[in-house]
Parts: C-alpha cells; structure tokens; sequence
C-alpha cells in the first residue's frame, strides 16, 4: 500500500507531522482505507480521525502512500500461464540447451572414467538331514517309531554361518592377496570391504545364493576389468570349496564323537548282556528250569496221573474192605501204595525245607510256579531286550565308523561361478539418461530465476523513476507554498 523504496528519500523533505502520519502508515497500513483502524490508530497517539485521514490525503497526493508500489505488487504477483512458461523457456532456449548437453556430455565421460563393478553367482541345494546314524533309527521296526539323531544340521543357515564366518573370510583374503588389491592397510579393512561385496540369501525355493562383486580402480582397461570379473568367480567358488571343507570337518568331528559315544555303549551292553545271562543261567541251575512252560505242563500230567492211581487204589481199597478182612495182604499192600502215592502228590504241591532236593526232578513245585513264572519271564525279558541292543549298537558302531571314514562332498553345488561378461555398474546409460533430466530441470529453474531477476531490475528502475519525479513534485508544492 505505500511505497517502502522510496519513503527515506521523502521523510527527508516532509514536515515531522508528516513524517509521524508516513511512519504510522508503514507501521499499520490497514488505516488507509479502514475507517475504525484508522480511528482507533489516531486515538492512541492522540489524534483526531479527521486529522489523519487529512494527512493521509496529502501524502497521496504526495505519492508517498498508493502510488505505483501497489501496481508493482500486481506486476510480482501476477500468475505466469502456459504461455508466459513456454515463452520463458524458449527465451532461454540457448542456455537451457548447452546446459544440457555440456552436463550429459560430462557424464557420459565421468561414466567411462568411473570403477566398473563385476558380478558372480554359485547356487547349492540346501543342505539334507543324515538320519542312518541314529541310534533310535534302526528301531523302526518297534512301536515307538523312528527317531532322527543324525549328526548333520538341516538347515541352511548353518552354511550361511559358516560363510560369514571370520575363519572363512580371512582365507579369501589370504588366498587372492585382498589387502593389497582392496589397497587398505590390514586385514580389518579387507574384512569390511569383502564383507560389503559378498551377499549370502536363500532364495524362496530353498537354494543358497553366494553373490560376489569386484571393482576395478577408475580409468581401468580391459586386462583390470577381466581380472575383476576373475577374481569375482574365485572368491564365489572359493567359499564354496571352503564352505564343503569346513562342514565336512565339522561332520567328521560328529561322527567321531558319536562313534566313541556308540563304542562306550557297546561296552556297557556287553556287560549288561553278560550279567543278564549268568542270571538266567543261574535261575535256571537252581530251580531246575530249562523250559519253565513246557515243564510245567508236563508236572501237571503227571500230578494228573497219579492223582488218577489213588483214586483207582482208593476204589480197589473200598471194594477189598467189603470183601476181605482188613489183615489181608492185598488190602496192606494197597494202603502202603495209597501213602506213598499221596506223599508224592503232596511233594509235587508243596516244596519242604527240611525235603531232601532231587537234583534230577524236572518238574517244577507246584506252589512255587507263580514266582518262578515271574522270574524267569524277567530275566528272560532282560536277555532278550540286551541281546536285540547288541544287534542295533553294532550295527550303529560300523556306520558311525563307515561315516568317520567318508570324504565325499557334503554339498550339491548346482551353478559354479562363472566369469561375468559385462559389468552391474555403473549404469551409462541409467546415468546419462539422469543427468539430462536434471540438466533440463535445473536449467529450466535457473531460467524463471533469471526473469525474476530481471523483473526486480525492472520494478528497481521504475521506483527510480517514481522516487526522481517525487522530488520534482515535492521542490515545486514547497516553492508554490
């Protein structure tokens, strides 16, 4: 509303009511055209609103306040349409055109200057279980099933471990002189710089990808970028080559120590089996057992048996007591052989302690059948369960020595590295591609930041103008006053 370049140039030549009405203005332009700001502003410094809206009128007329300032702000804020854009640009067509080509041409050779990175791939399977060395997996035949105790790991992070592995790192380096190609000053700073070229994934089907990436030094020829593209292949086949050597010691290891765990066991069996046996042995000596079953069925027919004679000797009896005197000979020779039939029943039932042992009788006390039962089913079961253990721990302690002694691969290797062809990096074309859209880009704005330049110029020039015929004005009122 009032015009801010050329208002020190005309307090100098205003009275200082005027100069104080000038400042109130800029301090608060709404009372030029609000009435109630107006008088409230002239009511705090004590004046009337009448005063003030006079004084206002003179420095219009004056042109200090509402002069061309107002078009000037029109002339800054007037939107810019297509047209004014296009007009714009090809006003600067020129610039906007060298600075395109001048920046892609300059990348397109800081592009040929840049290191060129080289690419390898090696694809392995993931690794399998090894379940024949458990213990429990021979056992399949029993109801508790098959257990897998194998002595490989299922999972492929443990080669993805192995590969990150500083051990494993530290041979890479040793083996292709990294220290001196990465040219850093030790073996940490080879670490750091490997370790952000070699990307270790599973993919989703499963397969373990080893990437390595090499680059050469800036303005390299062809002899540098085929050694990178070599020494990308080495190092990914490297780590393959370590990665099998290295789990193939730690499944050696494995199989040692579980063959030395099965070794321990076999013996501990052996004895127990050995015990186990003597024990039924001596059962068997002891209570005359040779087939506790058979024997059994066998005292039981002949306990029949006799029980049979002494009822037949019991009928005899009866009917010669009818018929003879009791001082027959048949009726004694009777009764006698009803004792002693009835005496070797009772011996067949029930076993005395003060009975005289027959170390020639194979037919088990009757009385002691039970407990025999029970413990001759115990010790027989405590043979046959040590002896099929025998069987499945031998049968353990060749594979785990078999195992210990193997040294084929442990990994399937389904893509060697292959020397790479053409580099990943840098992108020419990508770059250049870049480069020119923000060449264009930034030109386009340095071009609008000209022209608002240009019409700040020009605002500057007309304020001048305005500020040297104000002058005139203000010497000609003044000399007609």
């Amino acid at each position: 509303l009032f015009n801010l370049h050329c208002s020190n140039e005309i307090i100098m030549k205003l009275t200082p009511h005027e100069e104080k009405i000038l400042e109130l203005v800029q301090q608060y332009p709404e009372i030029v055209d609000d009435p109630e700001a107006r008088k409230k502003i002239a009511e705090g410094h004590g004046l009337s609103e009448k005063t003030l809206r006079n004084r206002i009128a003179d420095l219009k007329k004056y042109g200090a306040i509402e002069g061309d300032n107002h078009t000037n702000n029109q002339y800054m804020k007037k939107e810019i349409n297509i047209i004014d854009f296009f007009y714009i640009i090809f006003k600067h067509k020129r610039i906007i055109i060298i600075n395109f080509f001048v920046i892609t041409l300059l990348t397109g050779i800081v592009s040929l200057l840049m290191p060129k990175t080289f690419q390898s791939t090696a694809l392995l399977m993931p690794p399998s279980s090894d379940s024949g060395l458990g213990l429990m997996s021979s056992l399949s035949n029993l109801s508790f099933g098959n257990f897998n105790v194998g002595i490989d790991e299922s999972s492929g992070m443990t080669f993805i471990a192995i590969l990150k592995s500083r051990s494993m790192q530290e041979a890479v380096i040793n083996e292709y002189n990294l220290i001196k190609y990465y040219k850093v000053d030790d073996i940490e700073e080879a670490l750091d710089v490997l370790a952000d070229n070699v990307d270790v994934d599973i993919d989703e089907e499963g397969t373990i990808r080893i990437i390595t990436r090499v680059k050469t030094g800036w303005l390299s020829d062809i002899n540098e970028e085929l050694t990178a593209g070599k020494l990308a292949a080495g190092i990914a086949n490297l780590l393959v080559s370590q990665l099998d050597r290295v789990n193939k010691d730690l499944k050696i290891k494995k199989a040692k120590f579980h063959r030395q765990f099965i070794e321990k066991r076999l013996e501990e069996n052996l004895i127990d089996l050995n015990n186990a046996e003597e024990a039924l042995k001596n059962f068997q000596v002891e209570f005359d057992v040779i087939a506790l079953p058979e024997q059994t069925v066998a005292a039981i027919n002949a306990a029949a048996n006799v029980k049979a004679q002494i009822i037949s000797n019991e009928i005899r009896l009866s009917v010669l007591r009818e018929t003879f005197q009791s001082s027959h000979p048949d009726i004694a020779n009777i009764e006698v052989e009803l004792t002693e039939l009835r005496s070797k029943l009772k011996t067949m039932e029930y076993r005395f302690h003060d009975s005289i042992k027959d170390d020639y009788n194979l037919f088990p006390v009757f009385s002691d059948v039970p407990d025999l039962g029970i413990q001759y089913a115990r010790l027989e079961r405590e043979v046959t369960v040590q002896n099929t253990l025998f069987i499945y721990i031998t049968q353990q302690h060749e594979e785990a020595k078999i195992q210990e002694a193997r040294d084929t691969p442990t990994i399937q290797v389904l893509d060697k590295a292959a020397v790479p062809i053409h580099r990943i990096r840098p992108s020419r074309t990508m770059m250049v591609y870049i480069a020119g859209v923000m060449a264009i880009m930034i030109s386009v704005f340095g071009a609008f930041f000209l022209e608002y330049i240009n019409k700040l110029r020009k605002i500057d020039i007309r304020n001048e103008d305005r500020i040297r015929d104000l002058k005139k004005m203000l010497t000609i009122d003044r000399k007609a006053h």
